[in-house]
């Protein structure tokens, strides 16, 4: 079974897993979340998430105890053709899932613009309440797993994507760039297959 595999590359509030829950919903992808995985890991390991530095030590726990194609592993694993893996901000994970055939959506957006959309989030472990504490939380995320095995390099993968998504416009315009990049992507992997399966013959 070939498997279309897509990762999405943005920082926080441009819009990633809106996105992943509407390619989950309109064309039948499977979502993983690499935050998921590090709060299923950090509650059966007592370990507490009351701010980003936790999930950074939470993060770094699982490179050390299970390395670093660990997660990647997991989420190319689940079930079905469509896996749609959500918020994608390290080099070496990055190429882990191209090796796999991943193509990558870039989610483009102002920081003012994103602070906007997640500064009432009651999660304010994860957004501060001003922009200044938003943009500096920002950077020393970027900087927390070094020395780990894993690096963030967001606005690198960001730039070199297969594509990119204007998420600065309204919620249903960024849903009409997205449907229209996952038709692209599922027509290239149709003719993919098809191709397959005629040298196979």
């Amino acid at each position: 079974m070939v498997k279309t595999i897509v990762y999405l590359i943005g920082k926080a509030g441009s819009g990633k897993t809106s996105a992943a829950k509407y390619l989950q919903e309109k064309h039948d992808f499977t979502s993983f979340t690499f935050s998921t995985a590090i709060r299923e890991y950090a509650t059966s390991h007592n370990m507490p998430l009351n701010e980003r530095a936790d999930y950074a030590r939470a993060h770094t726990a699982i490179l050390r105890e299970h390395g670093v194609s660990y997660m990647v592993n997991m989420a190319l694993a689940l079930p079905g053709d469509r896996i749609c893996l959500d918020g994608v901000r390290s080099r070496a994970y990055a190429d882990l899932i191209k090796q796999g055939g991943g193509v990558s959506i870039a989610f483009d957006c102002p920081t003012e613009i994103r602070f906007s959309r997640v500064k009432n989030s009651s999660d304010t472990s994860k957004y501060p309440n001003t922009l200044n504490a938003f943009i500096q939380s920002e950077k020393d995320d970027e900087t927390a797993i070094k020395g780990s095995g894993i690096t963030f390099e967001t606005d690198v993968l960001m730039r070199e994507a297969d594509y990119h998504i204007d998420a600065s416009q309204s919620y249903e315009s960024v849903l009409a760039q997205l449907d229209t990049t996952a038709q692209v992507i599922l027509a290239q992997v149709n003719i993919a297959t098809r191709h397959t399966k005629k040298l196979l013959l």
